[in-house]
């Protein structure tokens, strides 16, 4: 997620203001939105299971993969609404840079050792 933050990368969430806005005004994209954010938690539930030798649907690997997709999408959902704000992408970088170090923190204690 740092590398994408400093890139600005797109799929993060820097899309700009037109994009954002866009997004915002319509109940059809969010929800399509919502459904991208789904398909990712699901794939990284197939990586981890994979990479533990556990199934997909064990509730281990649902939930690891869920904590990590929530702070993801909680993540663009603030760059979305920095960039509506009117914040420029470098002041959002430096922003949600120290937020997702933040929130990954939270979630150090109980995924550390998970997968290693």
């Amino acid at each position: 997620m740092q590398d994408a933050i400093a890139a600005q990368d797109s799929v993060a969430g820097f899309s700009g203001a037109s994009f954002a806005r866009m997004i915002a005004d319509s109940p059809t994209l969010t929800i399509c939105l919502r459904g991208l954010h789904d398909q990712r938690e699901h794939r990284l539930a197939q990586a981890l299971a994979e990479a533990t030798g556990t199934a997909p649907d064990d509730i281990t690997v649902q939930t690891a993969a869920g904590l990590l997709s929530t702070v993801h999408r909680i993540l663009f959902r603030r760059i979305q609404d920095l960039t509506l704000a009117g914040h420029s992408n470098d002041e959002i970088a430096r922003t949600i840079g120290a937020e997702a170090t933040q929130a990954f923190d939270l979630l150090e204690p109980a995924l550390a050792d998970y997968a290693a």
